[in-house]
């Protein structure tokens, strides 16, 4: 017997609002995107198609970017990091630089994680999310609740999921201030990596001072520049 109620007849397609449908569209055609609909009157809708999926798109009267930060969907995609490299591409290309903060943004997706976030010109944010790996960013999350390691060790756990996974690095950069003021009895590579993090972060928030202090005590470790070079390229971070 046939059940009606599961018989997949009706199609879901959720709206994402917009402020614009022409500046909305040309952004994610930017982004390489096709637009596949387009209409101005006698109301503002459009589709942008990708990959086989679909966004949808409705002009909202007096909707302002800055007060709408919490539409958006999952996308997701064979390779999260490939579209990612892609999308820094483009926006390098067309903007002439790569956008963390403002609107619109995209998220810093860094080793280990299976996903970033894309806030468009509308404020609603995309989340690309890796189908290979969905279990990946589920364990460097609990990572940090892992009782089996040092303090310093658990800090740079914590301070990764802080910036991450809930975009605030000012948070990370204290976790790993307090970790390494006392982590002298801590392992040599894992002072360094710590001291890695926070130079990391300290070039995303302009802070210089603190990026040089992290270089000098790196210097200091006395590790190999084999050794540095790889803890360099396990957080993608540039010495």
């Amino acid at each position: 017997m046939t059940d009606e109620k599961n018989k997949k007849e009706w199609t879901t397609v959720p709206i994402l609002p917009c402020v614009s449908i022409v500046e909305t569209l040309s952004f994610w055609e930017m982004l390489g995107f096709e637009i596949t609909y387009k209409q101005t009157r006698p109301y503002q809708y459009g589709v942008v198609a990708r990959g086989g999926s679909e966004l949808h798109f409705g002009r909202v009267r007096g909707m302002e970017a800055v007060n709408y930060e919490y539409s958006g969907c999952l996308v997701m995609v064979p390779d999260a990091g490939k579209v990612y490299q892609e999308f820094r591409a483009r926006f390098k290309e067309k903007l002439g630089k790569v956008p963390h903060s403002g609107i619109p943004r995209i998220s810093r997706m860094k080793p280990g994680t299976t996903r970033f976030t894309l806030t468009d010109v509308s404020g609603n944010s995309i989340i690309f999310v890796d189908g290979r790996e969905t279990d990946k960013d589920q364990e460097t999350w609990e990572k940090a609740d892992n009782k089996d390691q040092s303090p310093l060790q658990k800090s740079i756990a914590m301070a990764i999921r802080f910036r991450d996974y809930k975009e605030d690095e000012q948070a990370a950069a204290k976790t790993l201030d307090v970790a390494l003021r006392k982590a002298e009895n801590e392992d040599k590579t894992d002072i360094a990596e710590a001291w890695i993090l926070q130079l990391d972060l300290a070039t995303f928030m302009d802070e210089p001072d603190l990026a040089q202090e992290c270089r000098t005590r790196l210097k200091e470790l006395g590790l190999t520049a084999e050794q540095l070079k790889s803890l360099f390229q396990k957080y993608d971070v540039e010495g």
